[in-house]
Parts: structure tokens; C-alpha cells; sequence
């Protein structure tokens, strides 16, 4: 036994001298992690919670420059004034305002929502503010995960649509009613109310004004309470009843009786209780269905909200509805969510099997044990800290579990292996435990905490991106530092009770005894005359020829992993002024020629690829990567196309699919064709989107078509289709009044202008109500008198002549002219500057980098008119500005490491080799994308690498440490002073030999590190619930999860593959030629 003085670290000694403390604490972890785990809410992706406000304003009948002017300019002007708005983007189209107010972090959405409102009501004060609003500006937080259905619900069969529509609202009532839900909206049926359809004729010649049956309607349809009777002692209420009870009862309503002359609505109109005008189609196969997108409350738990929804669904069919009303519910991301988290965990669950079988070749069946145990011990824990911040369980968490599960294990290495050395050299079990630990305890500190260094900058993330991903580097945080808890705490405790030295059996050679000679033997070769310097220089050439490669043989560069289609979006869009009848025909076609082509999949009449075919029609058919759309869009219309699970795909490939879909749907002439897939992760503007900004819509907008023209005409391989995000095909007919004749004829501008919009989009004058719900009453022209351009303008406006008396009647046409025009579809703005984009999609096969660097370089011969400018924004703009974020937090990461490293050696030589191995570590990841020809994906690629950064320190920080204490114990054994320097052939002595004794943990951590990632990176799946349960693996290899997160995966592997050779033979060899320079400044002792 030797008689060095090694100190304890204080806190492991009291967790050993206090076992049943410490065994208390790990029960109650065990216990608090598996509540956590199984309580925490599942989603899909984080939750994102940014400051954006969404400010919606309808003004029905007016176009999109009236809008403009009226309503958004307004509402920009005095939003502007806000501290901290990063951004406002506004879109006026016909009859509708939206803006997005876009906040800096600072400030809480909840802040960010209040001060938007108190602006509103200073515009809306403002004496020039529309007054005729149908109703106040809406104003509400952007939460996406509200935004978006997670399911649709349909129902058809052999019913009505009142039919339908009443199965759907006994379901948006049930299904409103679950905490987890927000919002219900039904699609494919309209609200009904009650029309009254003037005939124009009999109108003008009863002689009746639209004011006139207005007013007749309104003070018929109205219930007043007239106070309180006193009668016999008794208070009675005094209440005069007369709003309708049965809705046809208002045609009886006597609109005007003069000279005996009654004139009952009925004589002029025609009276319907019906559906309002359509907004909406919705289809399953082709076949007509009415929807209910459902949407989930933030926070809330998906996967319990889809299984309690279906409990509903399941009820309602056997206890409510008709047995032949067909439900289906489509689009369900629970299944996607179910999948992913279900893939994730069972990668983890493999991973910590592999670790633990290395571990247990390595260190024996009980040490393995011992170590192993830091794997469900620091997640349980994890768990419990998460769960208590209000996390859910998202794929961004497990993919941080799965990066940390081969690193959770490497303290615990370092521990065991240690004590277990000195318990081998004679050392009692408790003092060995206390020793042992104590002698690494502060170099396990030192990495961890380069580790967490590593992971810190990335907490600064701003943004919409840093919202996304920063639950990555809190995870890896918050789980590395409850491994650090478990080694230094828990560990030792277990260790000092249970920990056994198995006596040696000297006859027997194992494979680690010989990989410990050659590597004894090579590193005391690599140490001998010019052959360090020769490896160090060989070393550094490698990484230049590496950069090299990568400038010549570039790999396709991505902002986002490229992942297989889910779903396919078929987004259709006619021009603006398109009547929906005419949007859903088109719509139709294509869903059908779909079908058709989705035939090839089926076999025994079942498709084995598709789960459902979608076809919406108008409201709610937007493109979601466009960003907020309000209003109704009759010219719009979505079909989704819903693949199963991966691994029921049969081996086709959905991208395939895609673009076959795509090939399928060319040539329609007249009507805009996208077909997309959905965005993985924050939205992010298109891959190719060009921002023209100036003030002169006109000129604007033909700077844009010469800009769509001049890239078109330059023939640049991968762009789907250039299209202008606005047109000047909105037809318009505008409405021209002589003002001076109108005013000495008695009318005004005004009142024609209010005639013209009752007579034709209709007023509502009130509103019926009956037990169930309210129905506006809306009082328009007849069809073929409202869509009749001569009828509409020589209507005649009745009023009565303030002079004499006497009604009068002026034709429209006596006084205005009419002129046939276009119009913008809409006013786009950002920043209150005017803007039209031209965007499109990258093909498939193409990098959307390159692609962009070629339009840069064409557009750079473009002549751009004065007061006109042009940038490149959307997804190049986020890739520049998350590349630059990524290179700035990887600098800082290096920053901190090193300033760890100099207060942990207090020298400046140590941080700079260990530094250097940091460096040097990215030959592994550039040779590793080169060989295998993979995408740099610049978020996940970026992130590996700077994981890499953190996880590459650990082993040099060991080994560095363990050659100081070999130094150390050589001075001891040939007492010398601490200020004395060895010989070289002594130097190399005590590196080899630190070397040795360190190579085993330094393998075994690399390797649990690389085996923890290697299931998810290879996409290996198995699921070892129905292993269990039914003895079938469901076996597959591929999966969203591989193409999502193997880019960081594989950096990280490559990178640490790499990282060991430099630990094992280039970290030494610098210690050694650096402690060779000291040695000759200063006096040799030998």
C-alpha cells in the first residue's frame, strides 16, 4: 500500500459515512422521477411562447387600399410607438386588416398583449377611425400550438347538412369542454341566418327605403323593460315582449302605411330562414363531410386530449348519434407524437443496454453495476427538475437525454474505476471509496463543468429558433449536473457498501491487458526522438487537408434536416374575385385525378400508404408558411394527403410520392399549384424569398414581375415556381359621383355609397334568437338583382325632402358613372413600408444554398429602379442569422472552457493542449461528412459540433490531471523539490504510465458515449414494450427521428471517434513537447 497523501472531498465522504441518508434521498428521487416522468405532458416539438401579437380588423366591402388607409395605416402608426416592437407586418386585403407585432424578448406576451390593446383603443379614439366597424379590432397572442388543429374530426353518411351540422355542434360543445382543448371550428357548413331578399322593383315602387324596413325590423324585433309596478304591496317588473319567436313571423312586419296603403314586408321581400352565403367546402375522399378542426390549449398534454376525444367520440356513436353517421378523425399528430416519443424512448432504452454491455465488458458484472446506475438515477432526477419547471415531454428533450446517456456514465467511470484501483492495491473498501473519490472529484467537477460550458451559450439563443431549441441545452444541463450529483453522492455510498476487488488470475491474458501493452508500447514509440513533433505537424495537416476537401467537394448545405413527408399540402389559388363554387370545381378535379393516382398503392381495394385525402375549400386553406392569413379566401383551397407510419410505408418513399404529385398537377392553366410538405420545427419563410420595398405599389410591383421575369429567363436549376405573394388582377368597378348634382338633387356620396353595400353584401339589422343561438337578420338585394350590374346602379334611393316633405326617388346612374378597373389583391407592409415578395420552393434534389447564392449573383446585374430596394429573407435570411449566432456560441464556449481549465490547473500550457484537441476534433466531423457524403445541416450540424466541444475536454482533463499526479508521486519517490523538473526519459515515463492507467476509462467513455447515439443515429427501432408484451420487436431501421436528429448525432460521433486518438496520443505528446521546452530553460535533476 503506498503512503501518498491523497485529500478526501468532504461531501462523498459524508455520503459514505451517512448510507441511510443518502439511500433515503435515492428513493425519494426514483420515486418523485417516475411520477414526473409519467405526469409530464407529450408533444410532438417545445411549445413556443414568443412575444408576437396578432391584431385582426374586418371591414366587409371595402378593397384592400381602402383597408390600408382606413384601418392598418392607423393601427401601424400608433403600435409603432411601442417600447421594444421588433417588427410589424401587416396585410390589408378585401374586407379584412391583419397585423403581427412582433416583440423583443423582454417583454412577456402577456405584457406584449397589453400594450397593443391600449394603442388600439388610442387609434380607435381617433375622431378619423371608421365608425361602421361590424366589430372592434381582435387582438390575441400568436401562440402556435393554438394555431393549428391537431386533428379533424368528420362527419357524413346519408343526412343534411342541418343534420350534420347539429351531430358537429353536440361535438364542438363535448369536445370544448376538455381542459386540454382551446377552440373548435366547423368547417364545410355554414351559420344560418335569417335573409330578407328585397325585390328592388317592388321596393321603389311601394316606395320604400332599405332605412325603412330597417327600422320597421328593429323596433319590432326588440323585448324593453319599463321598470317596476307598484300593485297590492307587490313590485312587479314591467316588460314589453316583442322580439320574434318564429323567424318567418318578421315577413308579417307592416314596413309602411300611408293613406291607407299597407305595404307588409312580404310584399316587397322575401323572407328565408337558410344558410348563410358558403365559405367553406370540406371533403374526405371526395365525399362531402362537415369537419371540426380542433385545436389544444397550450401547455397541455396532446397524447391525453387525442385519447380522451376519442373516449368522446366513442360515446357519442353508441349513446347519441345515428348508428350510420360515419365518424373519421384524420390529420391526428397525437400519432406522430406517439411515434416519435415512442422511437426516442426506445432508443434510450437500447442505448443504455449498449452502454451497460460495454460497461460490463470493461469493469465486470458488479462494477458495471455500479456505473450503470448513474443512467436511470440522473434521468429520474432530470425528470424531476423538468417536470417541476413546467416542461413538457417533447422529442427536443428525449434527443437531449439521448445525447447525454452515454456522458451520464462517465463520472461514474472515473469513480469506480478509480476506487477500485486503490481498493486493488490494498486500500480498505470505505477508505478507498473516500480516497478514490477524493482524488478525482475535482477534475470530474472541472468537466462537467466544461461540458455544461459548452451547452451555456446556447441558453442565449434569441428568437423564434432559440425559443425552439433552448430546451436542448437546458435538458443537457440539468441532466449532466444530476450524473455529477449521482457520481459524487450517491455512487460513493454504494461503492463503500458493496464494492468487491475479484482477485487476478495471473495466467490469464484478457483483451483489455493486451490493448493496455500496445498502447503502452505505441505511445512510448510516438514519444521518442522527432516522432512527436512529426505526429503533432501530421496532425494539423490532416485538418487543413480536411478544409480543403470541404472547399472542393462542398456537401449540401441545409438550414433544416430534410426529413420524409408526413402529410403532402396541395395549396390551390385562383385569382383574387374567384367565387368559391368555382374554387371548389378546380379543387375537386384535382383531389380526384389524386385519388386516382393514389391507386397504385392499394392492394385488395386498401391503400397500405395513405390514411386519408382531405379536400378544404375557402376559410382556413391557407398556406401556414406564409405566415398569419386572415379573412375569407373564396380563391384558396388545401388538399392534405396523410401517410401511415413509417414503418408500415412498405419502403416507399413519401418524397417520391411528393414529387409524383407534383409532376401530376402541372399544366393547369389559370390557377396557382404549390405542393409542399410540412415545416419540421418554427416556421421560417420559404427557401427562396425576395422582399421588394418601396412606397409606389405600382412601381413595387412591376419591379417585382421584372425581377420573377429576369431570374426565369437565366434558367437556375431547383426552383419550383417564382410567385408574387399580391397581383393586380382583383377586378374592381369603380363608382364615380358627381358631387354637385347629387348634393342640389338632396343625396349624398354617402348614402349612395350605403345604399350600394346594403343592396348588394347586405346589412345585418338585427338578430333573431331562439333557445339554442343567435342568427343575424341581413338585409340585401335578391340574387338576380344584386349580382345585376344595371339593376344595382339604377336602384333608386327613397328619402323623404327635409324642405317639403314629399318622398323622393333618385336614380344611382343620375348622378355617378362606373368604370371597370383592377385593383391590388392585397397591401403587404413591414416595418410601415410597402412590400411585395416573390418566393418560391427549392426542388427536392437541389440545395436551397446554392440555389440562393445563384439568384444573389444574377440579381446583382439587375437594375433596381430609385427609392426600390431588394433583400433576401425568409429561410437564407434565418440561416445567416442562426450560422452567425451558432459560430459566436461555439467562440464563447471555447471562452469559458479554457477559463474552467486555467482555474482548474492554474496554468495557462494545460488550457491551451486541451484547447488545441478541441480544435483538432473537427477533422473527425469534416472527414466523417465528406466519406459518407452527408448534408450539412447548419442547426443540428452546428449544435453536435458544439456539443462536441464539451464532451471532447472531459478525457483530456483526466488524463492531463492523472499525468500531473504521476509527476507528482515520481518527485515523491525520488524526493525531490515541487519546483524540479524530470529528465525527459523520465517525463516520458510517467506519461506513458498515466496513459495506461487512464486508457481503459478514457475507451469506455468514449465508446458508452458513441453507443448511447449510435440506435438513434443508424435509426435503429425496436419497441421493447410489445417485445414484452407480445414478443414482437416491431424491428425497423429509418424513421423521422434519424433524419431529424442524425446530422448532430453523426457530428457528434465522428467528432468524438476522432477526439480519442487525439486524447490518448496527441493530448501526451503536447504535454510532453511543452514540459521538454520548460525543461530546458530551467536546471535538469536526475
Amino acid at each position: 500500500m503506498s503512503t501518498k497523501k491523497i485529500k478526501e472531498f468532504k461531501l462523498s465522504s459524508w455520503a459514505i459515512s451517512n448510507r441511510t441518508t443518502v439511500s433515503v434521498i435515492t428513493f425519494i428521487i426514483v420515486l418523485s422521477g417516475l411520477l414526473s416522468y409519467t405526469g409530464m405532458a407529450r408533444e410532438n416539438f417545445p411549445e413556443i411562447i414568443i412575444p408576437q401579437i396578432y391584431v385582426a380588423t374586418p371591414y366587409p366591402g371595402n378593397s384592400a387600399l381602402d383597408v390600408e388607409k382606413l384601418i392598418t395605416k392607423r393601427l401601424e402608426k400608433e403600435i409603432n410607438s411601442i417600447t421594444g416592437v421588433d417588427k410589424i407586418t401587416s396585410n390589408s386585403i378585401q374586407g379584412y386588416s391583419s397585423i403581427v407585432v412582433e416583440f423583443s424578448f423582454d417583454f412577456t406576451p402577456a405584457e406584449a398583449l397589453q400594450k397593443v390593446k391600449d394603442k388600439i383603443d388610442v387609434a380607435m379614439a381617433d375622431p378619423d377611425f371608421p365608425k361602421d366597424l361590424p366589430s372592434e379590432p381582435s387582438v390575441s397572442e400568436m401562440n402556435f400550438s393554438e394555431r393549428i388543429p391537431i386533428m379533424n374530426v368528420n362527419l357524413s353518411g346519408e343526412f343534411s347538412m342541418d343534420q350534420l351540422k347539429e351531430y358537429a355542434e353536440y361535438l364542438e360543445d363535448k369536445i370544448e369542454e376538455l381542459s386540454e382543448i382551446s377552440s373548435v371550428d366547423i368547417r364545410g357548413v355554414q351559420e344560418k341566418e335569417l335573409e330578407i331578399a328585397v325585390d328592388l322593383y317592388k321596393m321603389e315602387a311601394s316606395k320604400i327605403s332599405f332605412n325603412d324596413i330597417e327600422n320597421a325590423v328593429a323596433f319590432e324585433n326588440m323585448s324593453i323593460s319599463g321598470g317596476d309596478i307598484l300593485e297590492n304591496g307587490i313590485r312587479r317588473t314591467v316588460r314589453v315582449l316583442g322580439e320574434f319567436k318564429d323567424p318567418l313571423a318578421v315577413k308579417d312586419i307592416i314596413v309602411k302605411q300611408e293613406k291607407g296603403n299597407i305595404v307588409y314586408l312580404r310584399d316587397i321581400a322575401d323572407v328565408d330562414f337558410k344558410e348563410q352565403e358558403k365559405e367553406s367546402f370540406a371533403r374526405e375522399y371526395l365525399q362531402p363531410v362537415v369537419m371540426l378542426d380542433v385545436k389544444k390549449r397550450g401547455g397541455q398534454n396532446l397524447l391525453e386530449a387525442s385519447t380522451k376525444i376519442d373516449a368522446l367520440l366513442e360515446d357519442a356513436a353508441a349513446n347519441v348519434f345515428p348508428h350510420n353517421l360515419i365518424i373519421s378523425k384524420t390529420n391526428d399528430q397525437s400519432n406522430d407524437t406517439r411515434t416519435m416519443v415512442s422511437d426516442l424512448e426506445n432508443s434510450i432504452i437500447l442505448g443504455v443496454i449498449l452502454v451497460v454491455a460495454v460497461l460490463y465488458f470493461f469493469l465486470g458484472f458488479r462494477n458495471a453495476l455500479f456505473v450503470g446506475i448513474a443512467i436511470p438515477l440522473s434521468m429520474f432526477l432530470s425528470f424531476s427538475i423538468l417536470s417541476f419547471m413546467g416542461v413538457t415531454l417533447n422529442t427536443m428533450v428525449l434527443f437531449s437525454l439521448v445525447i447525454a446517456l452515454g456522458m451520464l456514465v462517465d463520472n461514474g467511470i472515473v469513480v469506480v474505476e478509480n476506487v477500485y484501483r486503490l481498493m486493488d492495491e490494498g486500500y480498505p473498501r470505505i477508505k478507498a471509496a473516500k480516497l478514490g473519490v477524493g482524488e478525482v472529484a475535482m477534475p470530474i467537477i472541472a468537466s462537467t463543468a466544461t461540458t455544461l460550458a459548452a451547452f451555456l451559450p446556447l441558453i442565449l439563443w434569441e428568437g423564434i429558433m432559440g425559443e425552439f431549441m433552448k430546451w436542448l441545452p437546458i435538458t443537457l444541463i440539468i441532466v449532466l449536473s444530476s450524473s455529477l450529483f449521482v457520481a459524487l453522492i450517491i455512487n460513493p455510498m454504494l461503492i463503500s457498501v458493496y464494492m468487491k476487488v475479484v482477485p487476478k488470475k495471473e495466467s490469464k491474458v484478457t483483451f483489455i491487458s493486451k490493448l493496455e501493452t500496445l498502447y503502452e508500447r505505441f505511445l512510448s514509440y510516438a514519444l521518442k526522438g522527432k516522432k512527436p513533433g512529426g505526429i503533432i505537424v501530421g496532425t494539423f495537416g490532416l485538418l487543413i487537408l480536411a478544409g480543403f476537401l470541404m472547399y472542393a467537394f462542398p456537401p449540401k448545405i441545409l438550414f433544416f434536416p430534410n426529413t420524409d413527408a408526413k402529410q403532402v399540402f396541395v395549396f390551390i389559388e385562383y385569382p383574387i374575385g374567384t367565387d368559391i363554387e368555382e374554387t371548389n370545381l378546380i379543387s375537386m378535379k384535382i383531389e380526384k385525378d389524386i385519388e386516382d393516382y393514389l391507386k397504385k398503392y392499394e392492394v385488395n381495394g386498401d391503400n397500405f400508404l395513405i390514411t386519408s385525402v382531405i379536400g378544404q375549400v375557402g376559410e382556413g386553406t391557407s398556406d401556414p408558411s406564409r405566415g398569419q392569413e386572415g379573412g375569407k379566401s373564396p380563391n384558396k383551397a388545401r388538399i392534405t394527403i396523410d401517410f401511415v407510419k413509417y414503418q408500415d410505408r412498405k419502403g416507399i418513399n413519401t418524397e417520391t410520392v411528393l414529387k409524383d404529385i407534383r409532376n401530376l398537377l402541372q399544366g393547369y392553366p389559370g390557377v396557382s399549384i404549390v405542393v409542399d410538405k410540412p415545416a419540421d420545427g418554427p416556421p421560417t419563410g420559404a427557401p427562396i424569398n425576395i422582399e421588394v420595398k418601396g412606397d409606389d405599389y405600382v412601381l413595387i410591383l412591376e419591379t417585382a414581375n421584372r425581377l420573377k421575369s429576369f431570374i426565369n429567363t437565366s434558367n437556375i436549376g431547383g426552383i419550383e415556381e417564382l410567385k408574387l405573394d399580391i397581383d393586380q388582377g382583383k377586378p374592381e368597378l369603380l363608382v364615380s359621383v358627381d358631387r354637385q348634382k347629387a348634393r342640389r338633387l338632396g343625396i349624398s356620396t354617402g348614402q349612395i355609397g350605403a345604399n350600394l353595400r346594403t343592396a348588394l353584401y347586405g346589412k345585418e339589422i338585427s338578430t333573431y334568437k331562439n333557445a339554442e343561438d343567435d342568427y343575424p337578420i341581413n338585409l340585401r338585394l335578391k340574387d338576380e338583382m344584386r349580382y345585376n350590374k344595371s339593376a344595382l346602379l339604377d336602384q333608386k334611393i327613397t328619402f323623404r325632402n327635409q324642405s317639403d316633405g314629399q318622398i323622393k326617388q333618385v336614380p344611382i346612374s343620375a348622378v355617378a358613372t362606373t368604370e371597370n378597373q383592377s385593383s391590388f389583391s392585397a397591401i403587404k407592409r413591414i416595418d410601415m413600408e410597402r412590400v411585395v415578395t416573390i418566393f418560391s420552393n427549392v426542388l427536392n434534389d437541389y440545395n436551397p444554398t446554392e440555389v440562393n447564392d445563384k439568384i444573389r449573383s444574377i440579381a446583382e446585374k439587375f437594375e433596381i429602379p430609385k427609392n426600390i430596394t431588394i433583400s433576401f429573407t425568409g429561410e437564407q435570411e434565418k440561416q445567416a442569422e442562426e450560422m452567425a449566432f451558432l459560430s459566436r456560441a461555439l467562440l464563447i464556449a471555447v471562452l469559458l472552457i479554457f477559463l474552467i481549465l486555467v482555474a482548474q490547473f492554474n496554468s495557462a500550457t494545460t488550457p491551451i493542449i486541451i484547447s488545441i484537441s478541441v480544435f483538432l476534433s473537427l477533422i473527425g466531423v469534416l472527414f466523417g461528412l465528406l466519406i459518407f457524403r452527408m448534408d450539412f445541416v447548419i442547426l443540428m450540424t452546428m449544435i453536435g459540433i458544439i456539443s462536441l466541444a464539451g464532451i471532447v475536454v472531459n478525457n483530456a482533463i483526466v488524463l492531463i490531471d492523472y499525468i500531473n499526479l504521476t509527476i507528482i508521486r515520481k518527485r515523491r519517490e525520488l524526493g525531490l523539490e515541487q519546483t524540479d523538473k524530470l529528465t525527459p526519459s523520465l517525463l516520458v515515463e510517467c506519461v506513458v504510465e498515466a496513459g495506461r492507467t487512464r486508457l481503459r476509462p478514457v475507451i469506455l467513455t468514449a465508446i458508452t458515449t458513441i453507443l448511447g447515439l449510435l440506435p438513434l443515429a443508424l435509426g435503429i427501432n425496436i419497441n421493447f414494450r410489445t417485445l414484452i408484451t407480445q414478443l414482437n420487436p416491431n424491428f425497423y431501421i429509418g424513421g423521422e427521428n434519424v433524419a431529424f436528429w442524425g446530422p448532430m448525432g453523426w457530428a457528434i460521433i465522428f467528432g468524438l471517434s476522432f477526439a480519442t486518438f487525439l486524447t490518448l496520443v496527441v493530448v501526451p505528446i503536447l504535454f510532453y513537447l511543452i514540459n521538454k521546452l520548460k525543461t530546458k530553460k530551467d536546471k535538469v535533476i536526475s
